[in-house]
Formats: C-alpha cells, structure tokens, sequence
C-alpha cells in the first residue's frame, strides 16, 4: 500500500489508507508541521498541495477518512483545540480519548452516531459542538450545568427526542441550530436560554411560533425559512435584538418559505434585511396572535 501524504486531501480512501492517515495527520502535528523553509527537495505538486491545506497548530482534520474508531495517540494531541471528524464511519464517541485535550470546538457531522453521551457535552473547555446529519435517538442528560458549551448543532436529526432537562442543563448556550429535523415546535426549554443569541429552525413542521419567544431577549438571529407559519406572534415584536442585528443578512429574522395567510406578510417575507425584519416586527407589534 501506497502511503499518503499527511497533508493530502483525496477524495476517498480505503478503510485501511484512511486509518492511516489519521495516524500519520496526528504523528505529523505532534512534530510540528513543515515549514516551507524546507522544501528544498519536495516536488513541485507536493509543495503546491501542502501549502493549500496547510493547517495551523491548533487544529486536526480527520474528516472524511472511514474511521470507524479514532487512534490511542489522539489523546496525546497537546494543544489541540479545533477537532474536525465530519463524515466518518463512528457509532459512538470515544470521550475518554477526549476529556484531556482542552478542546474548544468538535464537529462529528454526518457520522452513524446512536447516542450522545452526557460526558461528551461536559468536555473541559468545549464551546462549540456540531452533531448535525446523524441518526441519533438518544441524548445524555448532563447530571449538573454545564457552563462551557456555547454553541448546539443538531441539523438533520430526525429520530431524535430531546429529553426534558438536556437545554436546561446547558445554561449558556448562546446558538442553537435545529434545522430540517423533522420537528413540529421548538423544544420548550429552548426559550428558557437567557444568553441565546441566535436560534435557527428552518425547514421544520413549525406552524404556529409560541408566544414564549419573547423570553428570548438577547437573540439578534431567528432563522424559521420553510417551516409551516401561517402568522406570526405579537411577543416577537418585543426582541429589538432582531431589529438591531437586522443590517446584516446573516442576522436579523429570516422567514422566506412559509406559508402565511396574510398578503402583507408574504410579501414582507420574501424582503431583504434590514426592511424584511423590521417589517415583520412591525407586523407582529399590530398584527401578532
């Protein structure tokens, strides 16, 4: 077998190359990565290939390399504080691998998970933690707040039941992303996060917003596009958050693609930020259930 480069990004690699190559990304980090100063003697394409996907002493990308379990050295990665292992082939999260690294961000995106452990969102340090596109039925409740975790994504999780008290046990979330999951309302303990400033929702069964919406006065992003909103509540007026944050087309409220039954809201929805949110807010303030 051909041994590829560290620094390489194939397209798809056998089970055997793929595994490794993660061995090698992560023998290849704990050296320190090569400076350019050395390629004397690297071939033309090697030098061209290293340099555009030089990665920075913080981070390891193992993703897409159908790792069905992560290497022991993992554990050893000092200083690592961004983890990307997207698109591989594990059912479970090795957390005992994990809890020494400091990790400040975790992106298990597209893996065959069943289950988030409690652990998992209790990682010393761990601030952003994406889960989205995986096949997940259970979620761990943390037995105590977890003050760290900052950011939630759960995207494209539709077998999964989000249990009572799993968001109440994550206090200072401030973005919680639950996009095209199969969901007919907003896990209720969502609108207990004081410190969440943006929740996205698009592409869900979403009918009607709940008036505990207004609880969420720090938010400054509501994505609902494509749900299934026929009007809009009176307690979203209240969220000047929106309003403020509406200059970018990132913030603000996003609400294209639903299904509203007034003619002002259609066409209010298909605006753009800021007219779109602060017509909407307007709206709800004379309009809202």
């Amino acid at each position: 077998m051909v041994r590829i480069p560290p620094w390489a990004r194939p397209e798809s690699v056998s089970e055997e190359e793929g595994w490794h190559l993660a061995r090698d990304r992560i023998a290849w980090r704990s050296q320190g990565y090569p400076d350019p100063s050395s390629f004397e003697g690297w071939s033309g394409d090697g030098q061209v290939d290293y340099l555009l996907s030089r990665p920075t002493p913080d981070t390891l990308d193992l993703s897409g390399l159908g790792l069905r379990r992560l290497p022991q050295e993992l554990s050893e990665a000092i200083g690592l504080s961004f983890l990307f292992l997207d698109s591989n082939r594990l059912e479970s999260v090795p957390v005992e691998l994990l809890e020494n690294l400091s990790l400040e961000s975790l992106s298990l995106f597209a893996n065959p998970l069943r289950e988030a452990q409690a652990a998992l969102f209790a990682l010393p340090g761990l601030k952003d933690l994406y889960l989205g596109r995986t096949p997940m039925t259970r979620l761990g409740v943390p037995p105590k707040p977890v003050e760290t975790l900052q950011m939630l994504t759960l995207d494209m999780t539709e077998w999964l039941d989000v249990p009572e008290g799993f968001l109440a046990a994550l206090p200072n979330l401030t973005a919680l992303s639950m996009d095209n999951a199969f969901r007919k309302e907003i896990p209720p303990e969502a609108f207990g996060l004081k410190n969440l400033r943006q929740l996205s929702f698009a592409g869900n069964a979403l009918s009607a917003l709940p008036p505990e919406i207004g609880r969420l006065s720090n938010l400054r992003s509501l994505n609902l596009e494509g749900c299934k909103l026929q009007s809009l509540p009176r307690a979203l007026a209240g969220l000047q958050g929106l309003a403020d944050a509406a200059k970018s087309e990132i913030m603000g409220l996003r609400i294209a693609g639903n299904p509203f039954r007034d003619k002002e809201l259609k066409r209010i929805a298909k605006l753009k930020n800021p007219e779109r949110t602060l017509a909407a807010l307007d709206w709800a303030d004379r309009f809202g259930d």
